[in-house]
């Protein structure tokens, strides 16, 4: 292993992080690439990147156990901590024969949830002592971070177990009024589905999973939830009507039923979230928010997943919003663009006649 990549992977992370990037490639043959506010952009002061550095930089990133799980599975995704404590989501492959890394900022700061969007009614959840939590979104929305801030809510100002089930386990959370245990699964369990059943006999107050990944582990989810457990879960969607349609068709056929029951009595709320470019440089978070109600629940249950939306739009007044509510909110307050706002809002027909009294741009 060469001292010098050291130094230049090490002087590499510097950059990244002090230009507020999110990621950092490196592929054999091209300079290092940072994503800066969801545009990709070289470095043009470096060089482009060797083999020989790339071969070293895997040596320094993956454990001895990793480096044999690699060359057996030809690509595997860790945790790194650089100096000063730094941390990256490390996704570390193969492309056209050659080593390729990417590395993904995990950023050392929780925010506070009302400070990324959530509201009230949302953060009073968090007291609940059962019942189903979804953050959704997909690839780069922010999910992790939110679900974070969630947590670290409960754990300064409630006296609880959480215990979070990880693959891989991104944020430290330090201990404040809770205890927090932190299991990454193929390291500290076996399976999401064996540290499911080992905590339904423990002492844990909430739970987070990183994602729901099948049938089995959703039933263990609804098994921990008739225990008393809240739970707190991440999965990929664009609307709170497609995570709930998602989660049913985890289902067999002959379980649909079941499975629409058991989510129109267990969950409490959906979160959806895209970043939008903020308007002066960076990014801002826009949530849609499912509270669960009578309503929606009937919905749940009888399958009819397309009309949650309408009452998302109509009850504002419990804490919800639909995801044009939310960019139209940020479009009033110059938060954002109009044009950023119109690409991601669902219904543009509309969302343009609603915009269309105080859009700037």
């Amino acid at each position: 292993m060469s001292s010098q990549s050291n130094i230049i992977l090490n002087k590499l992370i510097s950059q990244t992080v002090k230009l507020g990037a999110s990621r950092l490639h490196l592929e054999t043959g091209s300079q290092p690439i940072v994503r800066l506010d969801q545009k990709l952009i070289p470095l043009e002061s470096e060089t482009v990147v060797q083999k020989d550095f790339l071969s070293d930089a895997l040596n320094i990133i993956l454990s001895k156990e990793e480096q044999r799980k690699f060359a057996a599975q030809k690509s595997i995704i860790t945790i790194y901590t650089f100096q000063g404590g730094t941390r990256f989501k490390v996704h570390v492959f193969y492309q056209k024969n050659n080593l390729a890394l990417i590395f993904t900022y995990i950023p050392n700061v929780i925010s506070d949830p009302e400070s990324i969007g959530l509201t009230k009614e949302v953060i009073e959840l968090l007291t609940k002592k059962s019942g189903l939590l979804v953050v959704a979104g997909y690839h780069s929305s922010g999910r992790t971070t939110t679900v974070l801030s969630l947590l670290n809510y409960i754990n300064n100002r409630q006296s609880k177990y959480i215990l979070t089930i990880e693959d891989p386990i991104e944020f430290i959370l330090t201990p404040a009024k809770s205890i927090v245990d932190q299991r990454e699964v193929g390291r500290d369990t076996e399976t999401f589905k064996a540290a499911l059943a080992f905590s339904k006999d423990s002492d844990v107050d909430v739970v987070y999973l990183s994602t729901i990944k099948d049938y089995t582990v959703l039933v263990s989810v609804f098994d921990l939830i008739s225990s008393g457990r809240l739970v707190i879960s991440i999965t990929e969607a664009d609307s709170a009507a497609d995570a709930i349609a998602k989660l049913v068709a985890l289902a067999p056929d002959a379980e649909a039923d079941k499975v629409r029951a058991l989510l129109a009595e267990f969950l409490l709320a959906v979160v959806i979230q895209q970043l939008a470019p903020r308007r002066g440089g960076g990014q801002i978070t826009v949530t849609e928010i499912l509270i669960a109600n009578s309503a929606s629940s009937a919905l749940i249950k009888e399958g009819r997943y397309g009309q949650i939306t309408s009452v998302i739009q109509t009850s504002r007044e419990e804490g919800m919003r639909s995801l044009d509510q939310a960019l139209l909110e940020l479009v009033k307050t110059n938060e954002i663009e109009y044009k950023d706002a119109l690409e991601l809002a669902v219904n543009k027909s509309n969302f343009q006649s609603a915009a269309q009294k105080f859009r700037t741009s």
